[in-house]
């Protein structure tokens, strides 16, 4: 079975998306709140892929990284940058 760990420091969106790989894709998951946490779950268990925030306080995302190329590992991405409005072109001034 694969092992996922689930790395956000929002919790609902954590629990979210663990209840959904559990509930669609039968897949066996670890949640942890912030990338200290992460760390230590990843010293400790045998996790397969891993869903991560890069953007936490604390041990952010980015550090957590760092073992993961290590280890190979895959790692999803799982934050956001700023929200932009899309304008259409014919909108858009020139």
């Amino acid at each position: 079975m694969t092992l996922v760990l689930v790395v956000d420091d929002v919790a609902a969106l954590a629990e979210q998306y663990a209840y959904d790989l559990k509930r669609l894709g039968g897949f066996t998951t670890l949640v942890a709140p912030g990338g200290k946490e992460a760390l230590e779950l990843l010293a400790a268990e045998p996790v397969d892929c891993v869903i991560l925030d890069l953007e936490m306080p604390g041990v952010d995302g980015f550090t957590v990284l760092q073992p993961l190329r290590e280890r190979g590992a895959t790692t999803i991405y799982a934050g956001h940058g700023p929200v932009r409005p899309l304008r259409p072109a014919s909108l858009t001034t020139r």
